[in-house]
């Protein structure tokens, strides 16, 4: 049975805070995503991260040994959060609402699902770490064209749509609705906002339909 100290946050007088392991870990992941965002890649040491935390360097290594497996386990907790399942309760509604229903509200991130500096930071340990890369593939585009996938063999079954290749027509999907991260990797003032990346769905979900409809 967990006791109090190590179940919440704990306050006594004359001894520290003991944090929850889940909280711990999101305060760390907090600090991650200020560190970049305010320092870039360069300042993104470990020593900048424990100071934004509020913790000794020591606990965060006791937590995570190099600053690879924190973008990992980053990664993990908040990684694929670009696209996600349509829920059961909305599955007979219309193949284009489904498609939108199937974007996450995390639009502010630029349609990658990542914050551009944690994205940067993870292309940057690819070298030394590649399997950052191919979990970040995986949970970055593999999930969504699974996602969409799903949708659009749906749509096929119920004679909304007409297409042949099926994960070919998910994965040309996939880059209309997400812009190309690389622009904004290079410059970050071509990150788009809320109002573009809604207009770039909105139109995306309308071409592609329109170019997949059923014929005669």
């Amino acid at each position: 049975m967990e006791n109090a100290e190590t179940s919440a946050v704990v306050t006594r007088r004359g001894r520290p805070v003991v944090l929850a392991p889940e909280e711990r870990q999101k305060r760390i992941f907090d600090a991650l995503e200020a560190v970049y965002r305010e320092n870039g890649l360069d300042g993104a040491s470990m020593d900048a991260l424990a100071g934004r935390a509020g913790m000794s360097k020591r606990t965060i290594y006791a937590l995570f040994p190099s600053r690879a497996a924190l973008l990992q386990a980053y990664l993990e907790q908040y990684g694929g959060g670009f696209l996600r399942p349509v829920p059961a309760q909305a599955q007979a509604r219309p193949l284009a609402e489904r498609l939108r229903l199937t974007l996450s509200p995390e639009l502010g991130r630029g349609g990658f699902g990542l914050p551009l500096e944690i994205l940067r930071g993870l292309v940057a340990e690819t070298p030394a770490a590649p399997g950052i890369a191919r979990d970040m593939l995986r949970r970055t585009s593999d999930l969504c064209r699974c996602i969409l996938i799903e949708e659009l063999e749906r749509g096929c079954d119920r004679g909304e749509v007409e297409i042949d290749d099926v994960p070919a027509a998910a994965a040309l999907l996939l880059d209309m609705l997400r812009p190309w991260p690389v622009e904004s990797l290079l410059d970050p003032g071509r990150l788009p906002d809320e109002a573009a990346m809604t207009a770039r769905l909105d139109l995306a979900i309308s071409v592609f339909l329109h170019g997949t409809a059923r014929r005669g």
